[in-house]
């Protein structure tokens, strides 16, 4: 089974194949991003809250500009600030973001399949904490005991 990781440089691979941006930086940004190791690793293309670095990249028949990059309350359309900021921050997590001029099924299958991923990894999660809590129970380890439920408690709200 492909990771995702692999899935998201080959979604950018078919990006770059199929479509066509207004400003060529666009072009460099997801070649970079794609051939990266430690950026393509901390990009996502799914929201879920907790990304404070967002770029939209849209396509030529589009109407939104070509690149727009928020960060915290900063908002920029300059390709080379943009290029400049993932570079200088490759461990900070993206939101990868594209606005298309047509509904792209691959778009959507991949936006799935990340969903459907992290969904699995916080249940498989969930219930690591849980067989941990059981553990720490059975051995009497009130201090590993508290820390698991409050850390569950934590992530439970």
């Amino acid at each position: 089974m492909k990771s995702m990781i692999r899935h998201r440089k080959d979604f950018i691979d078919y990006i770059l194949y199929n479509y066509e941006f207004g400003d060529r930086t666009a072009v460099w940004i997801l070649n970079f991003i794609k051939s990266h190791p430690v950026v393509s690793s901390n990009t996502v293309f799914v929201d879920n809250g907790n990304v404070d670095r967002k770029l939209r990249i849209s396509d030529n028949g589009s109407t939104s500009p070509t690149l727009l990059f928020e960060k915290g309350n900063t908002i920029t359309v300059d390709g080379e600030v943009i290029f400049h900021e993932l570079n200088m921050n490759q461990e900070q997590p993206l939101l990868l973001k594209f606005n298309l001029h047509r509904e792209d099924p691959r778009y959507n299958s991949l936006k799935a399949l990340e969903t459907d991923m992290d969904s699995t990894l916080e249940k498989i999660g969930h219930e690591s904490v849980l067989t941990q809590i059981d553990e720490a129970l059975d051995s009497k380890d009130h201090a590993r005991f508290k820390q698991l439920t409050d850390y569950l408690n934590r992530t439970n709200k």
